[in-house]
């Protein structure tokens, strides 16, 4: 918690930041997330928060527990909207608890009335149907809830049951702007490229030792952005395998 302090203290309101809270994990099963998103809140109260959960975990009490803490998108993943489809993409979870807790969630008017944006994710995979699209989109429609339906991204490799099959020799950018726009700190404090990076193999910094500025303008941060827009050197190789790197035209 101290070093998540550290880092909200040096965001500048005049930057109108995005605050994600989490990176490669359930934010709901951090024993911290309440108190970090109420540090945010006292802080920078005009920031955008956005949070992303898969609803296993986002149980009453929980929503309870959020209620007066401002939310300007809340994203809930929720691949498959049928029990088959939802064990079979997202294994390891329950369907009914998820569903209950969406459930309550959509009538839960003392906690929607501090979030800006819910939306409910799914992607377009070949094991979600039709049958689940419609659903999904039927239930946002209801209960006033954003539908997006995404492509599937194999997180640059690391998701081991499907492949994007990417192999790109040479790149020129990111789709997403990730080396320009955002930067991605992990629970030790040290900065790595993307969140793509499951295996932390591009360290830029740590924010124990460094600012965010220096980390954000320095050698090291250069030096990437320079291998992933400039076509030239030798690219980052997650960069190579993921679906969002940009190709020569």
């Amino acid at each position: 918690m101290q070093t998540f302090c550290s880092i909200v203290d040096q965001i500048r309101p005049s930057w109108k930041s995005r605050i994600i809270p989490y990176l490669n994990s359930e934010p709901m099963l951090d024993p911290l997330i309440m108190n970090r998103l109420r540090y945010v809140s006292a802080r920078l109260g005009q920031s955008e928060v956005e949070l992303s959960t898969n609803v296993s975990a986002l149980t009453p009490s929980k929503q309870k527990m959020l209620e007066g803490i401002c939310l300007s998108e809340l994203r809930l993943s929720v691949f498959g909207f049928t029990e088959k489809t939802h064990k079979l993409i997202m294994p390891g979870l329950s369907w009914k608890t998820v569903k209950q807790n969406v459930d309550y969630l959509v009538v839960n008017d003392s906690l929607r009335k501090c979030i800006g944006q819910i939306d409910v994710v799914m992607i377009n995979h070949e094991l979600v149907t039709t049958e689940d699209i419609d659903m999904a989109r039927h239930y946002c429609d209801k209960h006033s809830l954003v539908f997006n339906l995404w492509g599937f991204l194999d997180r640059a490799g690391n998701v081991g049951r499907f492949s994007n099959r990417i192999n790109h020799p040479i790149i020129v950018g990111c789709e997403q702007n990730r080396p320009l726009e955002r930067m991605h700190i992990t629970f030790t404090g040290d900065v790595i490229l993307c969140c793509q990076d499951w295996c932390w193999h591009n360290i830029i910094g740590n924010v124990k030792r460094q600012s965010l500025l220096e980390i954000w303008n320095g050698e090291a941060y250069q030096h990437y952005r320079e291998s992933i827009y400039s076509a030239r050197g030798e690219h980052p190789e997650v960069c190579t395998r993921c679906k969002l790197s940009i190709q020569p035209s």
